[in-house]
C-alpha cells in the first residue's frame, strides 16, 4: 500500500482527468471516478481518499448532489472535497459551501493553483485530525459553562473578558470561544482598514468559507436561512452553522448574539484607534528625534560659520585701520548677534521638550 495521500478525482471528461493526473500523480496516489455514483462507491472503501476534486456538471448526478452525500455519511463526512467549475460566481460559490465544499477551482485550472489547493486541503485534514480531542474537551467545558452561568451570563462575560485583549486576533477568537459557550459552531471576520481577520470554531478555516464572510457583510444586520444565522455589526461578521431548531430558543439566542457583536463591534473600534494611536506616537517621536538632529547640525554649522567669521573680522582689522574702541565695538556687535542666535536655538529645544512631554501623554494613554 502506498504512503502517499489519496486524491480521488470525479469527472466525466477524459480530458480534464488526463490534465489532473499528470499534475498530481508523482506527489499522490490517485483514484478516477467518472460519476457520482462510482465516487461514492470508492469513497466508502478503505483506504479513504484524503481529498477529492468534484467536477460540478456531470450527467446524472451533479457534483453537488454526490458531495452532500458524502457529507452526509458519516464515514465520508471528514473527507474535504474541492469543486472544479467554469463558473466563478457568488452563487455557484455559496451552493458549493452549502454542499459541503471546503475550496473551488476554476477551470481552466491551473497546475500551481491545483497544487496548493490540495496540499491546502490535506493540511486541513492533519490539524482537523489533531484537534478532535481537544475539540471534544471543549464542547464538555463549554456545556459545563452554559450550566454554571447560563446563557446572558455568556454575554457578560465576554463583555468582561474584551477589555482585556490587546490585539485583533485575540477578540476574533474570544468571539468565537463566546459563541461556543451556547454550543453554536462560527466563523466571525473582524475588518479594519489594515485588513481582515478571521477565526473560526473549527479551524482552519477553510478559503471558501473566507471568502463567503467577505461577501456576507453586505447581507444586512440579521439574517437567517435554514440553520445559518448571519450577523453585521460594523466591521464585524459572524456566520452561525447550527442555529437550534426550538424557535423560543433560537429567538433568545439570536438576541444574545445581536448582544455579543454589537459589544464586539464597540471593543474593534477601541482596538483600532490604540493601534492608530499607537503609530501616530511612533511617527511623532521619529519626526522629532529627526528635528533634534536638524537643529544640532544646524547649531553646529552656525557656530563654525560664526567664528570663522570673528576670526577674519580679527584678521582684517589691521588693514582697516580702526581703534582699539572700534574693534571691541565691532567684535561685540557680532558677538551679540552669535548670542542672540543660541537664545532663540535654545528656545527651540524648550518647544521641543514640550512636544515630547506631549508625546509621552499621548503614548500612555495608547497603551492604557
Amino acid at each position: 500500500m502506498s504512503d502517499k495521500y489519496r486524491v480521488l478525482i470525479v469527472d466525466d471528461s477524459t480530458d480534464d482527468i488526463h490534465f489532473v493526473l499528470e499534475n498530481l500523480k508523482q506527489d499522490y496516489a490517485v483514484l478516477v471516478a467518472t460519476s457520482g455514483e462510482k465516487a461514492l462507491e470508492l469513497a466508502d472503501k478503505e483506504p479513504r481518499p484524503d481529498v477529492i476534486l468534484m467536477d460540478v456538471e456531470m450527467p446524472g448526478m451533479d457534483g453537488y448532489d454526490t458531495c452532500r452525500l458524502i457529507k452526509n455519511t458519516p464515514e465520508t463526512s471528514a473527507i474535504n472535497v474541492i469543486f472544479v467549475s467554469a463558473h466563478d460566481t457568488t452563487d455557484e460559490k455559496l451552493a458549493g459551501y452549502d454542499a459541503g465544499g471546503s475550496d473551488y477551482l476554476i477551470k481552466p485550472v491551473q497546475p500551481s493553483e491545483l497544487l496548493q489547493k490540495v496540499k491546502l486541503a490535506i493540511k486541513d485534514k492533519e490539524s482537523r485530525t489533531a484537534a478532535e480531542t481537544d475539540m471534544t474537551m471543549a464542547m464538555e467545558t463549554a456545556m459545563t459553562a452554559i450550566s454554571s452561568a447560563g446563557e446572558q451570563g455568556v454575554v457578560v462575560n465576554f463583555m468582561k473578558s474584551s477589555f482585556s485583549v490587546t490585539c485583533i486576533e485575540e477578540l476574533a477568537q474570544l468571539v468565537v470561544e463566546a459563541t461556543s459557550n451556547y454550543g453554536l459552531e462560527s466563523s466571525v471576520q473582524l475588518r479594519t482598514a489594515a485588513g481582515a481577520v478571521n477565526a473560526s470554531s473549527k479551524e482552519p478555516i477553510p478559503p471558501l468559507e473566507q471568502e463567503l464572510l467577505s461577501k456576507l457583510k453586505d447581507v444586512g444586520r440579521l439574517k437567517e436561512c435554514g440553520a445559518r444565522f448571519i450577523g453585521n455589526f460594523g466591521g464585524v461578521t459572524q456566520l452561525i452553522k447550527n442555529m437550534p431548531e426550538d424557535e423560543e430558543k433560537r429567538g433568545r439566542l439570536r438576541d444574545h448574539l445581536a448582544l455579543l457583536l454589537e459589544g464586539a463591534e464597540a471593543r474593534l473600534q477601541a482596538l483600532e484607534l490604540q493601534q492608530q494611536l499607537a503609530q501616530l506616537v511612533a511617527d511623532s517621536n521619529q519626526t522629532l528625534q529627526d528635528i533634534e538632529t536638524m537643529q544640532q547640525q544646524q547649531k553646529q554649522a552656525s557656530m563654525q560659520i560664526m567664528d570663522g567669521v570673528m576670526k577674519e573680522l580679527e584678521e582684517s582689522f589691521m588693514s582697516y585701520g580702526l581703534t582699539e574702541d572700534q574693534e571691541a565695538l565691532l567684535l561685540k556687535v557680532v558677538q551679540d548677534g552669535v548670542d542672540k542666535s543660541l537664545t532663540n536655538f535654545e528656545q527651540g529645544m524648550i518647544i521641543d521638550e514640550k512636544m515630547r512631554n506631549i508625546i509621552r501623554s499621548l503614548e500612555r494613554f495608547s497603551f492604557a
